[in-house]
């Protein structure tokens, strides 16, 4: 929420504006998107994964790095945009990223349980299936909360406002 978080985003959209210079916002915009979606998978490979093995439930990092990851992300498309975010946009932001977050960390945390009591003895197809899901559930986190910024700072959508 402090002012560094945006002053990371603003020099994150000017690494990739330099990198990709010929790259339109929404081009941008879905480089962003894709970068955060692997970030979030891949914090639910590796913190799903482990936990099924051993038939225990996710422990909260991966929940934590997401909602980091999708503030972050929703940090950067409005600067993709142009739009300055005010406190009010980006306590938006955090509440976005903290409901998608907790809620692939329930569903997480779920699938765990429920692999424990199918899959007894087999350790390692309840990991392989608790990272595979953990994954998508990530990965489909910050597409849904990717998608939601960037058409609201493109114009389509907009942020709820009192």
């Amino acid at each position: 929420m402090d002012e560094t978080g945006q002053d990371r985003a603003v020099l994150r959209v000017e690494r990739l504006r330099r990198r990709y210079p010929r790259a339109s916002k929404d081009e941008l915009a879905g480089r962003l998107i894709r970068r955060a979606a692997l970030e979030c998978a891949s914090a639910g490979v590796l913190m799903t994964g482990p936990a099924a093995f051993f038939g225990a439930k996710p422990f909260g990092a991966g929940l934590a790095w997401q909602i980091l990851a999708l503030n972050r992300l929703v940090l950067a498309l409005g600067t993709v945009y142009g739009r300055p975010l005010s406190g009010q946009d980006r306590l938006t932001g955090i509440a976005a990223g903290a409901a998608a977050g907790v809620g692939s960390e329930i569903l997480r945390q779920g699938l765990v349980s429920l692999l424990a009591r199918i899959l007894p003895r087999r350790p390692g197809a309840r990991s392989a299936a608790g990272a595979l899901a953990g994954s998508a559930l990530g990965y489909g986190a910050a597409l849904a909360v990717g998608r939601f910024a960037r058409d609201s700072f493109r114009g389509g959508l907009s942020w709820p406002r009192r």
